[in-house]
């Protein structure tokens, strides 16, 4: 992963980004190997302490706090959610209806348009064929059922 403004957030707004980061991964009820990997990278990239992490995580198990997470929320932190949000949501290679239905509730939050969310998943679907290049060009085996493929 690169370097990435996330980690510059204050940490109130870095752990919001984990929670609701959360909320979108256990939206379907599975977590799947690559879901975690992405999650646990994300709260790794926005430097989430690791004592913080293991209270972020307990939000697997709460789906119902979306609205208070999005309450007084910075639409800063909102729009990275939604970037790797998009992401995350497709890591297990499909868009289930109830993380759609999240990731619209946050776009609203942070006034983004149709379009701009659009245009969010797009590029994650650029991304995998960029990743899936990389795969081939180092000539690396791909995994059933993984982001390599």
């Amino acid at each position: 992963m690169f370097c990435d403004g996330v980690a510059d957030l204050d940490a109130s707004e870095r752990a919001r980004y984990a929670d609701l980061l959360v909320l979108i991964a256990a939206a379907d009820g599975e977590l799947v190997r690559e879901e975690i990997q992405l999650l646990e990278g994300f709260m790794g990239r926005a430097m989430v302490h690791p004592e913080a992490r293991t209270s972020i995580r307990q939000g697997l198990f709460d789906t119902n706090r979306l609205s208070n997470l999005l309450k007084n929320a910075e639409q800063e932190t909102l729009r990275y959610v939604l970037r790797d949000g998009v992401l995350l949501a497709a890591a297990d290679g499909d868009y289930d209806r109830r993380e759609l239905r999240i990731l619209k509730k946050i776009a609203v939050a942070a006034e983004m348009g149709e379009d701009e969310l659009k245009s969010l998943f797009d590029w994650v679907s650029s991304g995998w064929e960029w990743h899936a290049d990389g795969i081939t060009l180092a000539k690396l085996p791909a995994r059933n059922g993984s982001l390599s493929e």
